[in-house]
């Protein structure tokens, strides 16, 4: 199984999407779940959930799911809470203690230079929490900062909810697989099924002679990968929002 990939980079500015603001809607307080306040400040500004995730720059499926509360914490929050016209301690009562919740962070990828020389690979669900890559590039895009000299350093488009917030369906991982195993680093980890070649994005939390210990966010849950199977693993840092 041969995972290598040509040396490459890169990311693509697109312009801003304009939106309609709404009035703020005068109700305070967030009584309730995350969920519930999103849901009641919306539909109280006379939005709807595609109103709402084109004016938070989002997808009306994440806006649905938050409602849902099959995300908690998601980082599009802030988004939600601005195009609501409203403070993020509306949505998120934490906030009003002056205590911030711990999120999982990675930094965004800088974009630099000009030439196209960064592989982007597509992904489709292969299974849950697993992917299947393509097997050859489907763009090529400017190389970023972070692996702007780095031999083998590809992109790869993120499918599922797993691991959100860390990552949201849509996004481009961008990956250098020559980095060593460091435990709070997101990885995709590679294996080999019945002849095809999956792929998952997990936290590493530490990795032994025989296992992967890993953590997913959405649900969150601590598991393990057996070396044996999941024989690769490269180091996702940063990522890219191409819309």
């Amino acid at each position: 199984m041969d995972f290598s990939i040509n040396p490459l980079e890169g990311y693509v500015n697109t312009p801003e999407r304009v939106v309609q603001h709404y009035p703020r809607t005068g109700i305070t307080g967030s009584m309730g779940t995350i969920g519930e306040n999103v849901r009641r400040l919306r539909e109280a500004a006379g939005m709807s959930q595609d109103d709402l995730a084109v004016a938070a720059k989002t997808t009306q499926s994440t806006i649905d799911r938050i409602e849902r509360e099959e995300v908690a914490n998601s980082r599009f929050l802030p988004r939600i809470a601005g195009a609501l016209r409203v403070g993020l301690s509306e949505l998120d009562e934490s906030y009003s203690t002056g205590a911030e919740p711990v999120r999982p962070s990675l930094p965004p990828v800088t974009q630099i230079g000009a030439d196209r020389d960064f592989p982007i690979y597509t992904a489709a669900e292969g299974g849950p929490g697993e992917i299947i890559r393509s097997a050859d590039p489907v763009d090529w895009w400017p190389r970023p900062i972070e692996v702007l000299r780095v031999k083998g350093a590809y992109g790869m488009y993120v499918v599922g909810e797993s691991m959100i917030p860390d990552f949201e369906p849509g996004q481009v991982a961008v990956v250098n697989p020559n980095m060593p195993f460091i435990a709070g680093k997101p990885y995709i980890f590679y294996a080999e099924k019945s002849g095809e070649p999956r792929a998952t994005i997990k936290r590493l939390r530490r990795a032994t002679a025989d296992t992967w210990h890993v953590t997913q966010f959405n649900p969150r849950h601590d598991f393990t990968l057996s070396r044996g199977l999941w024989t690769i693993a490269h180091r996702v840092v940063g990522r890219q929002d191409p819309s």
